[in-house]
């Protein structure tokens, strides 16, 4: 199914997959773009699964015309959302699906009910299509049909026609919209359909706008990344500060401390501070941001070091006894060695350091690291 779409990278592991088929076997062809199309297999689909979905596309598709009514972006998370149905299968299925739904809207919680009382039924006209049927009519119809009770409007639904004034409506003729009942907060944004009523709300919170400057980071850094050339496993570490500007209001540097894991979550990578810098990294790429939508001056100031020994400040001044000359000598020789030449000093039971005076052992993971994620005295 991938060939027609990715050719290449799809032989490739065809080829590597094929090794493991005998000879003979239907599968097994000289390329991937030889094989034939396997068959639908309709045994292997979940009735209760395919439900479930079909059921959550229109809820997503009702959240984001809210978003877009409120000219709100899918990057500013949202504090919570309402799922009102009647039906209870439909809301089980739903939670079912429930963190597809928060990840697909970007909200932080997800209500239900299956209360009726709090949704109002309104029927609308379709003029365009009623125009020439009722004529003078329109007006006494329109009035009948703002009258109508939820009861009617429900069987309307149900049965796809309705009598308003010796006229017979059918559904291209009239919409029933879903509306909450003594809605009067102006941060929540209401859609529905003939199954469910979804609301959103749009109150401003300030821990959902350091997220959302969270994300503005994370996304920052793999822009870097990415212009650097990097790949995902390359032995990298990468770093973050704030340039405080004139009209500085500290959201920046506050979503960096206090947003940090959700940081490293978007990047899959340990994320660090640059005061925790120790000044002999090696820089493959530094950049500052002033694009950050903060509200301020502030720029965020990215770096990516090749990784490279860490070392823990207070046990070497410890080790040495607050001799300088001796803690230089066993930083140098530390980062003498490369990264796979120090692991296997490390297997093999550690480093030894000889001065003049002294004979110093240097340990892993008391002395130093393999980078600030290997050092476990870094609060994190």
């Amino acid at each position: 199914l991938l060939a027609p779409i990715t050719p290449f990278i799809t032989e490739l592991l065809y080829q590597n997959l094929a090794r493991a088929l005998p000879d003979g076997h239907k599968m097994k062809a000289k390329s991937v773009h030889w094989v034939p199309l396997p068959e639908t297999d309709s045994a292997a689909l979940d009735p209760d699964i395919t439900r479930a979905v079909e059921r959550m596309r229109p809820v997503v598709e009702l959240g984001r015309g809210c978003r877009e009514r409120r000219k709100v972006g899918m990057r500013k998370p949202l504090k919570s959302m309402s799922i009102m149905s009647k039906d209870q299968e439909y809301i089980r299925d739903l939670k079912t699906l429930q963190v597809y739904i928060e990840q697909e809207l970007f909200v932080m919680e997800v209500n239900y009910s299956s209360q009726a009382d709090k949704v109002q039924l309104s029927g609308v006209l379709n003029f365009k299509v009623l125009g020439k049927s009722l004529g003078k009519a329109m007006k006494a119809v329109q009035q009948a049909v703002k009258e109508l009770s939820n009861e009617d409007l429900m069987k309307f639904e149900a049965e796809g026609k309705i009598t308003i004034c010796g006229h017979e409506i059918e559904a291209d003729g009239m919409q029933v919209v879903r509306s909450m009942k003594d809605m009067d907060d102006p941060n929540l944004e209401v859609a529905s359909d003939s199954n469910s009523l979804v609301v959103l709300d749009f109150t401003r919170d300030e821990d959902l706008e350091l997220i959302a400057l969270a994300r503005k980071v994370a996304n920052k850094v793999q822009t870097l990344r990415k212009a650097s050339g990097l790949q995902q496993d390359d032995p990298v570490d990468m770093w973050a500060g704030v340039i405080l500007g004139m009209k500085t209001n500290g959201k920046l540097a506050k979503a960096l401390e206090d947003k940090k894991d959700h940081i490293e979550k978007q990047l899959r990578k340990p994320f660090f501070r640059d005061t925790l810098m120790q000044g002999h990294e090696v820089l493959i790429v530094k950049e500052a941001f002033d694009d950050m939508d903060d509200d301020s001056d502030d720029q965020l100031v990215v770096t990516i070091t090749v990784r490279a020994p860490f070392f823990n400040v207070e046990a070497l001044k410890k080790l040495t006894d607050g001799d300088v000359k001796a803690e230089k000598c066993c930083r140098e020789f530390v980062q003498t060695f490369g990264l796979d030449g120090l692991a296997r000093k490390i297997e093999n039971g550690g480093l030894v350091v000889r001065t003049e005076a002294k004979t110093y052992k240097l340990k892993h993971q008391e002395h130093f690291a393999i980078g600030p994620a290997d050092a476990h005295w870094l609060k994190r």
